[in-house]
């Protein structure tokens, strides 16, 4: 009788262990706007996935999927129903659905300083109300036109130049005197080559990897703004985890905001000296242009931000410049 007991006892204690596991387990889905070897997917997305599951003690595991399986502007609204978990992406990817955290890349790009001047949060419950949380926000690098030719120094320094152009763009392409070009980032090695435009805005990092250098001569000096990608969770789901696994996703975030501060500056650094070496040269604006070019991309990203979300653009405009993270 004794043996039965303490063998019902045994098993209990034992399902009771296998159910706790399984309880904190977890398999989640992230679509990512890049493809898995782009260099934003492993310096951010692949650095929240090592982090989660190192935190986790590989409890809290993610498989990713690129725009091969979902497009890159088409990944938000997935989450948003719950058929992939977490979306690896960029603001100005989804302005169409809200433009709000567009004003997150005319502020300093420092993320302890973004959490504690009360800007994480802010844009967090704005994504709440279209069912998702924020989980992190890694700055990544600033960016950088790279043209055929070189510059004549007049002013405006891009006059008569067509350019490739994003939303988050297009404003200070106008201001610089050039033409914006709507087109994906994958189509402009082919529209270089063609003539189909002049040049492009693209990030201190990535030219190698789209081997931009082999159809654009020159790199335009000063470099401006500061480019930041988002992880987005859907928020039903974040809400039905227990606690500790609340915990080990945002500190997860935190590490990645961090980590990828440290893995671009290094990299800015290295791919530089690379695209000079391989024969790009420096050309400069007009010092007057140079001199503006933060407040033309500033005032761009400002007005996408505000544009359609009124009185909640105007108040996180309010709350960065209160708090000294913006110009």
């Amino acid at each position: 009788m004794k043996k039965n007991m303490l063998r019902g006892i045994l098993i209990t204690s034992l399902l009771v262990l296998v159910l706790s596991t399984n309880a904190m387990s977890a398999q989640f889905r992230m679509l990512s706007a890049w493809a898995p070897n782009f260099i934003f997917t492993v310096g951010a997305a692949n650095s929240f996935m090592e982090n989660l599951d190192r935190i986790s003690a590989g409890d809290m595991k993610i498989s990713l999927f690129g725009p091969d399986v979902v497009p890159t502007f088409e990944q938000l609204q997935p989450v948003q129903a719950g058929i992939f978990d977490l979306a690896y992406t960029y603001s100005a990817y989804h302005s169409g659905t809200t433009p709000i955290a567009i004003g997150m890349d005319a502020t300093i790009g420092d993320p302890t300083k973004r959490r504690e001047a009360g800007l994480f949060d802010f844009i967090d419950k704005e994504y709440n109300k279209l069912g998702l949380k924020l989980v992190s926000f890694p700055p990544l690098t600033p960016y950088q036109f790279i043209v055929r030719d070189a510059l004549s120094g007049k002013k405006p320094s891009l006059e008569g130049l067509k350019l490739r152009s994003i939303p988050s763009l297009q404003n200070l392409i106008q201001k610089l005197g050039g033409s914006p070009v709507t087109m994906a980032g994958g189509e402009i090695y082919t529209s270089l080559q063609r003539g189909v435009i002049d040049g492009a805005p693209w990030t201190q990092v990535g030219v190698k990897d789209y081997k931009l250098n082999e159809v654009a001569n020159y790199i335009v000096a000063p470099h401006f703004g500061y480019v930041s990608t988002m992880i987005l969770m859907n928020l039903d789901k974040y809400n039905k985890l227990t606690e500790k696994q609340k915990a080990w996703i945002n500190e997860a975030g935190v590490k990645t905001e961090q980590d990828s501060v440290a893995f671009f500056n290094n990299l800015i650094e290295k791919e530089t000296a690379y695209l000079l070496d391989a024969g790009m040269k420096i050309t400069n604006m007009h010092p007057d242009d140079a001199a503006n070019i933060e407040k033309y991309w500033n005032d761009g990203l400002w007005k996408i931000a505000k544009s359609t979300t009124g009185a909640t653009g105007q108040a996180f405009y309010d709350l960065c410049i209160k708090t000294g993270m913006t110009k």
